[in-house]
């Protein structure tokens, strides 16, 4: 079992070893944009709100609790 192990071992080790000596084939490169086509992104702030809730005392010591929103 051990002599198995090592083989398959020995085998990846050679099979990686020889992928190097083989000459690499990129993919051919994407024609550059000419400079008249220059995409812009622009970049969206999204407002943000959230709705809190305001608690206030009434003339006579009544809570009022008031529904607030608040956008940033």
């Amino acid at each position: 079992m051990k002599k198995v192990t090592l083989g398959f071992a020995a085998a990846a080790v050679l099979v990686g070893l020889s992928s190097f000596s083989v000459p690499a084939t990129a993919m051919p490169m994407h024609p550059v944009a000419p400079s008249s086509e220059i995409i812009q992104a622009r970049y969206h702030h999204r407002k943000v709100c959230t709705v809190r809730s305001v608690v206030t005392r009434g003339p006579h010591g009544r809570r009022i609790v008031k529904r607030v929103r608040v956008c940033r």
